[in-house]
């Protein structure tokens, strides 16, 4: 996966465990969220980097299939009571991030975009299904319980030429295209204004991948009272390794408790192939439409964070 190389900043590289992490130029600074930035002493930010490298482990054959939503915060357990596995991170998780895939796409993908919301997310849960991914999520999800939010500031956030500049940089090469991302943003204008997402609660995706998924791919995490429900996260971290996934546990417990945004590019990637069905304007539109739920989902959540692009060393 590449990226617009010149709007990553390599003079702040860290590597470690066969990894490397780069500081991409933009830093959420249009972002609106309340989870900001707290003063930290110098190198404290590097040695941050350093514990996510080492966190970053393999996601086992059995835990492929699931996914974690970009949530930093500690899991706590599985609704079948097991630990969380560490698994590949999208914001959301799987369940959200491909309902907005599928909202884009519309008529593309639904053989009924008009059917009520709630049959609509079932409608991508069941997908998700059919082509190997179990629907994942997390009790009190923010990007569930706030994905019209996320909506609307996509289009506010599009207008801000730092917001375009970060989402052209993490695209891959040649996927973003200004005309088909306008004519996204005016679908989407169109749904919301037609009230799409007036009856959308957070439950109609946590039941999707209760029904679907099954109780392993519900998770509870802590709030601890830290913050907004919890969240103390200090960065955005993307990670581009096939296969692999940030451990937050053992982050946590390395860092007494420091928390990131994680999202696996890759799995994102996965997603927009799968949307596609082959046909390459649809792979642009999901990937975009990817992209801008995930850069948009953090900026509603926070604003200043740094971002890191993580590869193999």
């Amino acid at each position: 996966m590449q990226t617009n190389k010149n709007d990553i900043s390599f003079d702040e590289v860290v590597t470690r465990s066969g990894l490397a992490a780069r500081r991409i130029a933009d830093d959420l600074s249009w972002g609106e969220g309340a989870i900001q930035p707290l003063p930290q002493p110098a190198g404290t930010a590097k040695q941050l980097v350093s514990a996510v490298l080492d966190a970053v482990e393999p996601v086992s054959s059995t835990e492929t299939a699931y996914s974690s939503c970009t949530d930093g915060r500690l899991p706590v357990k599985l609704q079948s009571g097991e630990a969380v596995p560490v698994r590949e991170q999208a914001v959301g998780a799987d369940m959200v991030s491909a309902f907005f895939v599928a909202e884009v796409l519309g008529p593309r993908f639904y053989a009924d975009p008009s059917a009520p919301v709630a049959a609509r997310v079932h409608d991508v849960a069941a997908f998700l299904k059919e082509n190997g991914l179990l629907p994942s999520s997390h009790i009190a999800c923010g990007a569930a319980a706030g994905f019209a939010t996320i909506a609307q500031n996509i289009l506010r956030f599009s207008k801000k030429p730092a917001y375009i500049s970060r989402v052209q940089a993490l695209l891959p090469e040649g996927v973003y295209d200004a005309e088909l991302h306008k004519s996204l943003l005016r679908g989407l204008q169109k749904l919301l204004d037609s009230g799409a997402y007036s009856s959308l609660t957070p439950d109609m995706f946590l039941h999707a991948a209760q029904d679907v998924g099954g109780p392993r791919a519900v998770a509870e995490l802590k709030d601890d009272g830290r913050g907004v429900d919890g969240h103390v996260e200090e960065a955005v971290v993307r990670l581009r390794v096939a296969g692999k996934a940030i451990n937050t546990a053992k982050l946590a417990a390395a860092t007494s408790g420091r928390e990131v945004f994680g999202v696996n590019d890759t799995r994102m990637e996965r997603l927009a192939r799968l949307f596609s069905r082959g046909n390459d304007q649809d792979y642009k539109a999901a990937r975009m439409a990817l992209e801008d739920f995930a850069s948009s989902g953090h900026g509603t959540l926070a604003k200043g964070l740094p971002t890191y692009v993580i590869t193999v060393a």
